[in-house]
């Protein structure tokens, strides 16, 4: 399996149905690192001729016909191992992923990732090719076309699209390839569900980094499973190089190294599963936490009476409060009147300031102001005294 088509094609699928239901636009599909830096491109299959430049431009194209939805399934399952043309080799491996095109009455049709043949081109009698040589991008674009199945692939296609449990697949996932003290050394057991989705892009500009699934996708299984079958597959990867003379794998035992390579084909079987299961059925992966939030709960007796006594206690005291400012406003208030002076006098000398120079009558119209300053501070006050009072 290439993991790094691979994850061009999740993202293709699962973002392709999101543009296909009108939830994103061309750009968001378009402009995904994973499908920008190789764009797929709909080739004909007889003549190699260009009917689709972009992924939007592909699904757009079924779309008039009346696609409803894409799908990700193994190559192997649905397509003979041995495909004939005159200017494409078909990738159609153990591993390899094909796309799958739901038109209306079940009509499926298959998207295969191509690679085009050396030398294929005909030329006219002043040698000017007859087709358009795509050869110069290959680094850049990868190549679909589009081919009829046998209708009695339906089933297998139908039953790839069965809803999972993911929690089982998750539990199925950790006994297998955990299983292996080996794994447990270079990976995470068990499998940690922190993350909400795995990202591609540049892993120092958290700016320029992209979901592989939807980015509507919160915490769940599909995407932690992602990163940790990929950081243990890099790990076995690089353990195993056979330039990295310094790795523990190569003073490992006989039978630590047959540990070891079983661990590797165990992840190596369940990884596409995951790949599969994840642009299929991303959408039911979410962990249930919420399923708390809906339970009912019972408040026990003794806590109602608490409660009961507390408020019992809290009205107790605001009446000894209100006994007590009773008993303070009680005769001449000293503190208000000393109040209204002090509004007064600043309201004064701030004015004052103002208009000395502006106004001849200018200490008469300051006292006014600072006189109705004074009483629009001090009435509130009395109004609240005298209802405390009452």
């Amino acid at each position: 399996m290439y993991l790094e088509r691979a994850y061009r094609q999740v993202a293709f699928v699962s973002y392709g149905n999101k543009y296909l239901s009108g939830s994103i636009d061309s750009e968001i599909l378009d402009r995904h690192p994973l499908i920008f830096t190789h764009f797929p491109i709909l080739r004909d299959l007889e003549y190699g001729t260009l009917l689709a430049g972009s992924a939007s431009h592909t699904i757009n194209h079924f779309k008039i016909q009346g696609l409803d939805k894409i799908s990700l399934h193994f190559s192997s399952e649905l397509l003979p191992p041995l495909l004939d043309s005159k200017i494409f080799y078909f990738n159609v491996s153990e591993y390899s992923f094909c796309i799958v095109c739901h038109f209306p009455n079940q009509i499926f049709k298959v998207l295969i990732h191509v690679d085009e043949k050396p030398l294929w081109q005909e030329y006219d009698e002043n040698e000017f090719p007859l087709q358009s040589d795509y050869n110069n991008y290959h680094e850049s674009v990868e190549n679909y076309v589009l081919m009829d199945i046998s209708p009695e692939f339906t089933d297998k296609i139908l039953a790839d699209l069965h809803p999972i449990s993911w929690k089982s697949f998750y539990d199925d996932y950790q006994n297998k390839v955990y299983n292996f003290e080996i794994s447990k050394r270079y990976g995470t057991f068990p499998v940690p569900l922190t993350e909400n989705n795995c990202y591609e892009g540049n892993l120092y500009k958290k700016e320029e980094q992209f979901p592989l699934l939807p980015f509507s996708l919160k915490r769940n299984y599909a995407s932690n499973l992602i990163i940790n079958a990929a950081a243990l597959t890099h790990a076995f990867n690089v353990e195993s190089h056979s330039k990295n003379e310094y790795a523990a794998y190569w003073h490992m035992s006989e039978n630590e190294k047959k540990e070891f390579s079983k661990a590797n084909q165990t992840l190596d079987e369940l990884f596409p599963i995951l790949l599969k299961h994840s642009a299929n059925h991303y959408q039911d992966s979410a962990l249930h936490t919420q399923r708390q939030l809906h339970t009912s709960f019972a408040t026990p007796s003794k806590i109602i009476e608490n409660s009961l006594d507390d408020s019992i206690n809290h009205s107790n005291i605001n009446d000894t409060e209100n006994i007590q400012s009773d008993e303070k406003t009680s005769g001449f208030n000293w503190f208000g009147l000393i109040k209204f002076l002090w509004f007064m006098l600043w309201c004064y000398c701030a004015l004052w300031a103002l208009a000395y120079f502006t106004v001849h009558w200018g200490n008469i119209f300051v006292f006014a102001i600072a006189f109705l300053y004074a009483l629009y501070k001090i009435l509130p006050k009395s109004d609240k005294q005298s209802d405390k009072s009452i």
